[in-house]
């Protein structure tokens, strides 16, 4: 080992890296003796309790990840972690509950065999990335009854048993006893409660995130502790880099002084050789589509240049917005507006932190098919910014924190080891980041966006250009075939593409010419993706004089079918091409005379006035006549067609199916007017569309959620008649459809989810097949109500209505693991009780809805 005073490795261009972000505990168990440690916090069959993985576990697997192309390894925190916490029955395993700042946690090792993780890493010439957290430590002490902020120490409490046997809290944090006079005046803690509305300041700054001890950062003590404390890995370890947690719950003041002070984070890493020591701040805020909410509270925590702050921050707004368009099937023109203002507002684009899931979140993979995450990270390794991929993605784990070790948890109970460098999306994966190591346009070029649907999944295309070097990338996120049409390159007539790489496109290789104009036309496969480098020049694409639509139609308002007539090659079979879509295009020939007839219908445009465009598409010569412009305005009608009252039944201690649960017993449920209790539904119809718009009890967003609404969540089953057998079994639900009934379709929906499934696939403890596009939510919380709009394609594009039917049922789901609070016969925090754990989870249900047209 080389001397604690010597530098390791100096700063990356961290441009250039690919960060993989791994749970210790959960990655890789090396060292076996260190597991359990006697305090009844070990086992690997529970979720909520520590597995097995350690610091030498990561050393053992870095061949595993060098192979795949990471370069820099970001762990969760190696310290010393409250082991298990008697008030809320869950352990410290993850990291996030300090209980000491300054030591390698048992479980993990020690400082020798971090040390060993650092050097190793640095020997490949890669990097190691610390998870931080400045906001809090384990939950050491509590409230009771109804805080008083005059009175501060009213209703405290030490938590008995939140320490294992012989362990103890290390100076300054010691100090956390309220009711002790010279703790509270030392006040190395906010004297607060838990925070029970996020959308409060002061609660989001001062008071206790989850029941967690919130740490005092405007004390100097603190602080000095604080510097004192992640300084240390920096010296011992050899750390290169911070993921910063929960930055927005810390003032602003603190992350100046914390990073820039003379005796800060960033001047100790520039002694040690890292004049550009990353800091990537967690911010958990998103953006409305087609808004920047959510960018403008994370460029907040990067200061000023006056009073900087954080050095870089995780794009939680593009994660959103990414699996809204991945996973919920949302317009891509979402995605090309959101990296269109990260490249305009944030003052280094290229070193923001990148992600598709993580530990807090619902996988991709569980909400989407395949093909959808394969494209996500398409998308994510070609953009710019430093790609970030969570731990077991590359084996296609849907557990969100699923163990990759033999012995660890798994949320499927499986045993086995998951290091196959072999694995389709190893393979998958391992192409693209060598590909962005050896392309530096993909890292570092420019950004522009060159095609994007507004009405929905299609077309997504953006060019990467570095100097006199460019590439290209074109996806199709629809699940029918599209039609790129036309489009703009900037290229020179007669350019030919080379495939760096693909998806479910290998057909399109011999076909990727431009026309005499530099455009591009290709029918692109569904979930298909191109990256695409210029290589040489051939005959320019040709195109079709003969081609017209004679009908008026260029910028019409259509709010009925309209008949369409023009012109073409004769016996050639054309499409008429509706916002790209090859897979809903109405096919028509062309007579002897060079005729052809067809329509236009709106049975299946979206609700609102929408913009649409219509292309012809000839496919025997690739021919196409450019896009025309045209919008529809559909509305639905003020008087529902179907409405229910369902008031009253659902009350504290009356849910469920016989009315004998009771909610979790923490105080964010409403127990009088609970949010899990539905009032009245009212479904609405116009075309081939429907509305459900559900009436609450009571409507909150204490927890910020991304969806607008918390403490509930939805499982609505639909029937479509004509679309093959169904299921009647309600996945991981306990339960059955009313006797004769069956779904094709699946709703999950709560504060950051918004799911739909098909009946494929599903069984009792899973989920059916992810389809999209999901409806579209919209919460009016004056008036209690969610609304669920369904698309026409979200029900199979119905030529009729009659028939379909929705089952409308409420739970709650938690907001990390997006799975089903359990219910359990004894009350608990976030439990349902009042039943065994094998009852329905149903909290409220509607009769079944039945539709007519």
């Amino acid at each position: 080992m080389v001397d604690d005073n010597a530098p390791r490795l100096a700063s990356p261009d961290w441009r250039d890296q690919v960060i993989y972000f791994l749970m210790i505990d959960r990655f890789n168990d090396g060292d076996p003796s260190n597991n359990d440690q006697g305090a009844n916090e070990y086992d690997p069959t529970s979720d909520a309790k520590f597995s097995g993985g350690d610091l030498a576990g990561v050393t053992q697997k870095l061949d595993y990840l060098q192979g795949l192309g990471i370069s820099a390894v970001w762990t969760t925190p190696p310290v010393a972690n409250q082991w298990w916490d008697p008030a809320q029955n869950y352990g410290g395993y993850h990291g996030y509950w300090a209980r000491d700042l300054q030591k390698v946690d048992e479980h993990f090792g020690d400082l020798a065999s971090y040390r060993a993780l650092a050097d190793a890493l640095h020997d490949k010439g890669m990097y190691l990335i610390q998870d931080v957290v400045v906001n809090h430590l384990g939950n050491f002490f509590t409230y009771t009854g109804t805080y008083d902020p005059a009175q501060p120490c009213a209703g405290f409490e030490l938590i008995p048993g939140a320490l294992a046997a012989g362990q103890n809290l290390p100076a300054p944090l010691n100090q956390n006893d309220c009711n002790n006079a010279d703790d509270f005046v030392a006040a190395i803690y906010h004297w607060t409660p838990a925070i029970s509305d996020h959308n409060v300041e002061e609660q989001e700054f001062t008071y206790q995130l989850s029941d967690l001890d919130d740490l005092n950062t405007d004390n100097p003590v603190v602080r000095d502790y604080l510097k004192q404390s992640y300084r240390y890995w920096i010296d011992k370890v050899g750390v290169d880099a911070f993921r910063v947690d929960t930055v927005k719950y810390v003032d602003h003041d603190f992350y100046h002084d914390f990073l820039h002070a003379e005796d800060g984070i960033l001047a100790d890493a520039a002694k040690r050789g890292r004049d550009s020591f990353l800091t990537l701040g967690e911010i958990f805020e998103t953006s409305s589509p087609y808004q920047t909410n959510g960018e403008e509270k994370l460029l907040a925590y990067l200061g000023t240049q006056e009073k900087p702050e954080l050095t870089s921050l995780l794009n939680f707004p593009l994660q959103a917005t990414m699996n809204q368009v991945f996973a919920g099937g949302q317009p891509t023109a979402q995605l090309g507006y959101r990296l269109r203002k990260m490249m305009e507002l944030y003052p280094d684009p290229y070193r923001l932190g990148n992600f598709i899931d993580n530990h807090d979140m619902a996988r991709l993979l569980s909400q989407a098919s395949q093909d959808d995450v394969k494209q996500a990270f398409f998308t994510l390794l070609t953009l710019p910014g430093i790609p970030v991929i969570y731990q077991g993605t590359e084996q296609g784990f849907t557990g969100y924190r699923d163990a990759m070790f033999n012995g660890g948890y798994r949320e499927d109970g499986q045993q086995m080891d998951s290091f196959n460098t072999d694995s389709d999306m190893y393979r998958f994966l391992q192409a693209l980041t060598r590909l962005r190591q050896e392309h530096k346009v993909l890292s570092r070029g420019d950004l522009q966006i060159l095609a994007e649907d507004s009405t929905g999944a299609g077309i997504f295309a953006y060019s990467r250009t570095l100097d006199d070097d460019e590439a290209m990338v074109i996806l199709n996120t629809g699940d029918t075939p599209m039609l790129l049409n036309q489009m703009a390159t900037g290229a020179a007539a007669g350019t030919r593409f080379q495939v760096l790489d693909s998806l479910n496109a290998d057909a399109l290789a011999d076909n990727l010419v431009t026309d005499d104009d530099g455009r591009l036309t290709l029918a692109l496969p569904a979930k298909s993706a191109l990256l695409l480098k210029a290589n040489g020049s051939d005959t320019p694409q040709a195109g079709d004089a003969s081609l017209s639509l004679t009908t008026a139609l260029a910028d019409a308002v259509l709010t009925a079918d309209l008949p369409l007539a023009g012109t073409g090659t004769p016996a050639h079979s054309l499409q008429l091409v509706v916002d790209g879509n090859l897979g809903t295009a109405q096919t028509v020939t062309v007579d002897d005379n060079g005729q052809w007839q067809g329509s236009l219908s709106v049975r299946h445009f979206a609700i609102g006035q929408v913009a649409h465009r219509f292309a012809l598409y000839d496919s025997q010569s690739g021919a196409s006549l450019a896009d025309i412009a045209f919008s529809s305005d559909l509305s639905y009608p003020a008087t529902p067609n179907v409405e229910v009252d369902d008031s009253g039944d659902a009350t504290e201690g009356a849910g469920g199916p016989l009315g004998s649960y009771s909610l979790p017993t923490d105080a964010s449920f409403d127990k009088q007017s609970s949010q899990l209790a539905i009032e009245s539904a009212r479904v609405y119809q116009a075309g081939s569309n429907v509305r459900l718009s559900l009436t609450m009890a009571n409507l909150t967003d204490t927890w910020a959620p991304t969806n607008g609404f918390d403490h509930v969540g939805f499982s609505i089953f639909i029937h479509l008649p004509g679309q093959g057998e169904g299921a009647s079994l309600l996945p991981k639900m306990n339960a059955s459809l009313p006797v004769g009934s069956d779904w094709q379709r699946q709703v999950v929906a709560f504060g950051w989810q918004n799911s739909l499934y098909g009946s494929d696939g599903a069984s009792a403890s899973g989920f059916g097949t992810p389809l999209t596009p999901a409806p579209t939510l919209s919460v009016d919380k004056d008036n209690r109500t969610i609304s669920f709009d369904f698309p026409s394609q979200a029900l199979g594009r119905p030529d009729s209505l009659d028939g379909i039917q929705f089952y409308v049922t409420t739970w709650d789901l938690d907001g990390l693991s997006s799975s089903y609070r359990p219910l359990q016969p004894e009350a608990g925090n976030w439990n349902f009780s009042g039943g065994a754990s094998s009852e329905p989870l149903i909290w409220d249900e509607l009769p079944l809805l039945t539709l007519s047209e």
